[in-house]
């Protein structure tokens, strides 16, 4: 490949393959994970305290700062499905209690399920991955896969072991 662009005589035909561009997408996958793991460290922390009025202000701000803080790294998709729960903690007033304890469980299990479909739409795509390298493989008379070198019987097939993360 080169880094010139391509004739504007291209651009037309590229348009399309690039307007459906993933929509749910996060742009700070490391980002996302620390902000999740501050929440579930600050939920364990304040599970069993009670929180005055001070503290209530605190962990609103805390909330508020980290919709913030997703807002830059989420896509707009992913965003809007986060705003539809997640304004409890307006700047209207002091939270109480038990508003903060539900914001904040929503926040976490929503990033929780957010984790995990990353997980699971990267696992489908190292097994498609893995998939089209034995196919090419298989095409060409390639070497074999790695892991499938002891002859035998049984070693014919392309090994077909799990994902691992």
């Amino acid at each position: 490949m080169s880094d010139t662009p391509a004739p504007d005589s291209a651009a037309p035909a590229d348009e399309p393959a690039a307007t459906p561009a993933p929509t749910n997408s996060v742009s700070d996958p490391a980002k996302l994970i620390r902000l999740g793991t501050m929440l579930q460290t600050l939920m364990v922390e304040v599970r069993d305290a009670p929180t005055d009025e001070d503290g209530r202000k605190l962990l609103a701000n805390i909330h508020n700062e980290t919709m913030e803080e997703l807002e830059t790294i989420l896509s707009p998709d992913l965003m809007a499905e986060l705003q539809e729960f997640a304004d409890c903690c307006d700047d209207d007033g002091i939270p109480t209690e038990s508003e903060l304890r539900v914001a904040q469980a929503q926040l976490m299990g929503w990033l929780q399920g957010l984790m995990q479909g990353m997980q699971a739409s990267f696992a489908a795509q190292q097994a498609m991955a893995s998939r089209q390298l034995a196919e090419l493989q298989q095409g060409r008379g390639g070497p074999p896969m790695p892991g499938n070198m002891a002859a035998g019987p049984s070693d014919a097939d392309p090994p077909r072991g799990g994902v691992y993360l």
